[in-house]
């Protein structure tokens, strides 16, 4: 019995020698062996340069050179003329000499040097929407003086007067020429010839000194937008003679207005007033009701929605 037990602890012993040596072999294993010597990593070096694959988007790369971001220059929110009205005009106060033209020709439709033929030919194709959309601009642009002298409380009611105004003398048209001499006139609001810096004895109109007169050129007198420009001002010039005068309100209106069409504030023909200063205010309230920038217009003597029992209630 005791030799088989000192048998089986020999056997015992050569086999842990056997294992051992076993092992040894394998963490020996030579260089070309098909086990790996390093497990490959996935870090790279901390100097190593970082190049972005062609496919990287921009969230995967690494770039080492950082441009500083630069926020975009936010573009001018363009916003209508403000209500805010000058000071309050004194008749007592002499006026400035009005400003002169400026060769840019900041009110000018057509680009300066247009030839006065070209300036007739391209004035047939502007609409009637075209035309509102002239005024208003004109009448954005010198709110502050209109405001001034005529008490309008808001801008759309000077729209609507001024539409009105052009329906009356020329139904929204541009290309309308009437009359000679001081009565020459053109344009959407038939602007005449007195209203321009000129050497024909017309009785000069410096009372305006805010807005720009124009010489008398045939440039200026066919070009539309400065048409529409000069006809704002000589309105406002009888308009600063009837508030001299004593006028307010409507009235005011209604005096301006036969002075821009007669060259005298006053008149003793009161059915006249009626057929023109009035019917100009009854057409004004038919644009205030919707029709400030749409294609529609109506025109003098249509009964379709034009108040004349009422004709300067809107105001």
């Amino acid at each position: 019995m005791r030799r088989v037990k000192i048998a089986s602890i020999a056997g015992a012993i050569i086999s842990l020698l056997v294992f051992l040596f076993v092992m040894d072999k394998i963490s020996w294993a030579a260089p070309n062996s098909s086990l790996p010597a390093k497990l490959p990593t996935s870090s790279p070096s901390v100097n190593a340069t970082m190049t972005p694959s062609p496919s990287a988007t921009p969230a995967q790369s690494l770039a080492l050179n950082i441009m500083p971001h630069v926020m975009p220059t936010p573009t001018a929110k363009q916003t209508k003329a403000t209500a805010t009205p000058i000071a309050t005009f004194n008749p007592a106060v002499p006026t400035p000499t009005p400003k002169a033209a400026t060769a840019s020709g900041g009110d000018r439709y057509f680009p300066a040097g247009t030839s006065v033929d070209a300036i007739k030919s391209g004035s047939k194709s502007i609409s009637r929407q075209q035309v509102k959309l002239l005024i208003e601009s004109q009448v954005d642009k010198n709110w502050s003086v209109i405001q001034d002298r005529t008490g309008f409380t808001t801008i759309e009611k000077a729209y609507a007067f001024f539409l009105g105004f052009s329906t009356r003398e020329a139904t929204l048209q541009v290309v309308l020429e009437t009359g000679d001499g001081p009565s020459h006139s053109y344009g959407p609001l038939q602007t005449a010839e007195p209203a321009y810096v000129n050497d024909k004895n017309y009785a000069p109109e410096k009372d305006v000194p805010e807005m720009t007169q124009y010489d008398l050129t045939d440039q200026n007198f066919y070009d539309p937008g400065v048409a529409v420009h000069s006809g704002i001002r000589h309105f406002l010039h009888f308009a600063t003679q009837a508030k001299k005068a004593g006028y307010t309100g409507k009235e005011l209106l209604r005096h301006a207005l036969i002075g821009f069409n007669s060259g005298s504030i006053e008149s003793n023909d009161p059915q006249w007033m009626k057929e023109y200063a009035d019917e100009i205010g009854a057409l004004s309230g038919w644009y205030l009701q919707g029709h400030l920038t749409d294609a529609a217009y109506t025109y003098t003597g249509s009964t379709s929605g034009v108040d004349r029992n009422n004709p300067w209630g809107w105001y």
